[in-house]
């Protein structure tokens, strides 16, 4: 008897706006074109080690943006903290408008935008418009760049990047993608700093293969001015770094951690640019602990060990909540993660002040430091290994790891 092959049913049938239309409908002024372009540049800076620039690069903001309201007051508020720390900080927002998920779930808000609004109302229809995503989106994003903030996302669909390329300060490939050809190919495609996290299982071997992809021209896939599928080399990003985000075999925060992840970038021929992420593994899917990573952090910080930069998840409001059910009485709370639990903004304002206190540390230890600890900034962490190694013993019982 024959065999009967079906055809899958491709119903694409509800078109996107092209990107040069969304972005023109909202144009980067020429003043937020120049802060985006500054703002790539200083981020550039921190990962070569400029000596004239020796700051601490804060990625810190909602683990997803739901309510584009309550992201706008808190990029008022961390707009203020980027203000006051701006000698030692260089404070960027996260500003997450997709979602990796495990399974399935909300894919965020330029996926669908109207998933927590409007939750009275039985008759919205089921069907995610993601042609409103993309300008809901790139409105949220273009308002944050206009309060003089950069903007940190993660780059997950490498189709709908291209509507938000040119306001995105930092782009972050999640711990789920790092191993992906494609997501390597658009990372190279890409006019911004780019951060790798570590693999899920924590290893930090497959970031470093992905910092090396990304570096070398590649044919990227997408669609021309006409829809049409096309293809163009990219020209490879050489600003990329490696995030420690802790993984199933435990966190990545400790000394031997940053010192491990340094050494293993070197041997690769890369810059030790360390990031690490207070959140995810390493602080045990417990946003409570984010403060005590950060802490942690800190002291090292202080000490000169190689960190570049911390990710913090935060919110207006600590913790996270489930979307009520349509057509309920229910309401979300203000300024609430629907997502990953976030701490609080007057937790936030605590870390980023002793965070900025530990890099005030860093730099009067270097502005009397000789010219050759200056040159090796590992020799300043192993003269004080064991002290060092005391405090974040202290911090790791807090953590629970």
């Amino acid at each position: 008897m024959p065999s009967t092959i079906y055809e899958p049913v491709k119903s694409f049938n509800v078109p996107l706006p092209k990107p040069s239309r969304v972005k023109s409908t909202l144009a980067l002024d020429e003043s937020t074109k120049r802060h985006v372009e500054s703002s790539r540049n200083a981020i550039r800076n921190l990962l070569s080690h400029q000596v004239s620039d020796d700051r601490l690069m804060v990625v810190v903001g909602p683990c997803s943006i739901h309510d584009t309201n309550a992201a706008l007051e808190y990029a008022s508020l961390l707009a203020e903290a980027a203000d006051k720390h701006q000698r030692e900080l260089v404070i960027i927002m996260r500003v997450y408008i997709e979602k990796p998920r495990s399974t399935v779930g909300w894919k965020g808000l330029i996926h669908d935008p109207d998933y927590a609004q409007d939750l009275e109302n039985l008759n919205q229809s089921s069907i995610p418009d993601l042609s409103k995503g993309v300008y809901t989106a790139r409105n949220v994003m273009l308002e944050v760049a206009k309060k003089g903030l950069p903007v940190a996302t993660e780059l997950l669909n490498p189709l709908l990047v291209y509507y938000l390329d040119d306001i995105v300060s930092l782009g972050v490939i999640g711990a789920r993608t790092t191993e992906s050809q494609t997501h390597r190919e658009m990372a190279s495609d890409m006019p911004m700093p780019i951060g790798i996290k570590n693999g899920t299982d924590g290893g930090l071997k497959v970031a470093v293969d992905a910092m090396k992809a990304a570096s070398r021209p590649h044919t990227v896939v997408g669609f021309d001015e006409d829809s049409s599928l096309a293809y163009h080399m990219s020209g490879g990003n050489p600003d990329t770094f490696v995030i420690l985000r802790g993984g199933s075999q435990g966190p990545n925060f400790s000394p031997k951690d940053i010192q491990a992840a340094e050494a293993e970038l070197l041997r690769a021929g890369k810059k030790p640019a360390i990031v690490v992420d207070c959140s995810h593994g390493n602080s045990s899917k417990d946003y409570r602990n984010q403060g005590a990573v950060a802490a942690c952090l800190a002291d090292q910080i202080a000490l000169g060990a190689p960190i570049t930069g911390v990710m913090i998840e935060s919110n207006i409001n600590e913790g996270r909540q489930d979307v009520p059910v349509k057509g309920s009485k229910e309401c979300l709370k203000y300024g609430v993660s629907i997502t990953d639990g976030c701490v609080s903004w007057n937790e936030t304002e605590s870390i980023l002040e002793r965070l900025a206190t530990a890099v005030r540390q860093r730099q009067e230890a270097s502005t009397t430091s000789s010219p050759a600890e200056e040159s090796i900034p590992t020799i300043m962490v192993g003269q004080s290994l064991a002290d060092e190694k005391h405090t974040v013993q202290e911090h790791t019982v807090e953590v629970s790891v």
